[in-house]
């Protein structure tokens, strides 16, 4: 699984994110978004539901320090889990994201991910 993107990559992920949750008629300010400073230097860019819905899947690229890339993975709320995905599955979460596609895209990533056995990513 190739989950490598570029800091780019993932403002057209924000992008299509905002655009979602104007198609999908959500209150201002429901989207959480960010990025933190980790105490071992790398950046954490994040992106969830700030009504903190179960059924909105969350995206997360963590960028380690002297890096141009980071690792791009999904949060699901009802397993609780994240898993790695690829940008092209980020893009299809991303222009789903307050829909159930979007939830239900991510619920089987992740489900996948940990029935082969794998922990929570991040």
């Amino acid at each position: 699984m190739n989950n490598q993107i570029s800091l780019q990559q993932w403002n057209e992920l924000m992008s299509l994110v905002k655009t979602s949750a104007s198609t999908e008629k959500q209150i201002k300010g429901a989207i959480y978004s960010g990025t933190d400073q980790l105490k071992n230097g790398n950046q954490r860019h994040y992106c969830y539901d700030n009504l903190d819905r179960y059924d909105v899947p969350g995206l997360d690229l963590t960028i380690q320090t002297d890096s141009d890339v980071g690792s791009l993975t999904v949060y699901n709320g009802s397993e609780q889990a994240r898993a790695p995905i690829s940008f092209e599955q980020g893009i299809l979460i991303a222009t789903n994201f307050f829909n159930y596609e979007g939830y239900d895209m991510s619920e089987q990533i992740v489900c996948d991910w940990i029935m082969d056995g794998n922990k929570s990513a991040f």
